[in-house]
């Protein structure tokens, strides 16, 4: 059996984690979750606290105590994780489970049965299907994708779907070093593979029901940091 850990990031997110969304993750014996705070201001470490205490076999909180952003936090954590030698897959998911439970199930059961050694998420609008994404943040992804292709030639459809999975063998690859970005990491994790000829090894999976959540720290305003950052991007690879 493959062992897998799930990451939480957590900055703030005190009114929207709910132990039922938790819950069905812990059906598959092998699925472990790990809550990653990162250094939150309000009852968020409380919550989390509670929800473990319904499973504190299986549930974890990694608390960083300072706010250092979700590419730090998911850096730190998988790390972290993957230092303990005992997971076969590592992956991060949001904290306001815009992809349901159910989902990130069958994307664990996906990377599994096709033996890849990373899996992408991807919100991709088809006939019929569940995707619930408002109009601007829906721009905004297109304006990024499209400008990050133009550059990388990544042939990937959707970078910024917090929904991704990694085995234990390539993340020493990938996050050996600190992003250099906070927006775009997920961008810089796929350029980071590319480099290394990896990104052959993974693939990009439509997910069939996505819901943007209120409480998202993404507005038009994070479009121009996107874009400062991918100007970094291009500078340092």
């Amino acid at each position: 059996m493959q062992k897998v850990a799930i990451i939480i990031p957590c900055y703030n997110e005190a009114k929207r984690l709910d132990y039922k969304n938790i819950e069905p993750l812990l059906l598959n014996s092998d699925m472990d979750v790990y809550f990653a705070n990162d250094g939150s201001k309000d009852t968020t470490v409380d919550i989390i606290n509670s929800i473990i205490k319904n499973h504190p076999q299986r549930l974890h909180l990694i608390n960083f105590t300072e706010n250092s952003g979700k590419a730090s936090t998911i850096f730190k954590a998988i790390n972290q994780i993957h230092q303990q030698d005992k997971y076969d897959f590592i992956g991060y998911f949001d904290a306001d489970f815009s992809t349901p439970s159910y989902e990130i199930i069958r994307l664990v059961d996906e990377i599994i049965k096709r033996k890849c050694e990373f899996l992408i998420g991807s919100r991709i609008l088809l006939l019929n299907s569940g995707i619930q994404r408002k109009y601007y943040r829906h721009v905004i992804g297109r304006v990024i994708i499209t400008l990050i292709n133009l550059k990388f030639k990544l042939g990937i459809y959707d970078t910024q779907c917090g929904s991704k999975l990694f085995s234990k063998k390539i993340i020493p690859k990938v996050f050996n070093k600190p992003f250099h970005t906070s927006w775009i990491f997920d961008v810089e994790i796929f350029i980071r593979l590319q480099k290394q000829n990896l990104l052959i090894h993974g693939i990009e999976i439509p997910i069939y029901n996505w819901k943007d959540v209120d409480g998202s720290k993404l507005g038009w305003k994070t479009g121009f940091k996107i874009l400062k950052e991918l100007y970094l991007l291009n500078k340092k690879y």
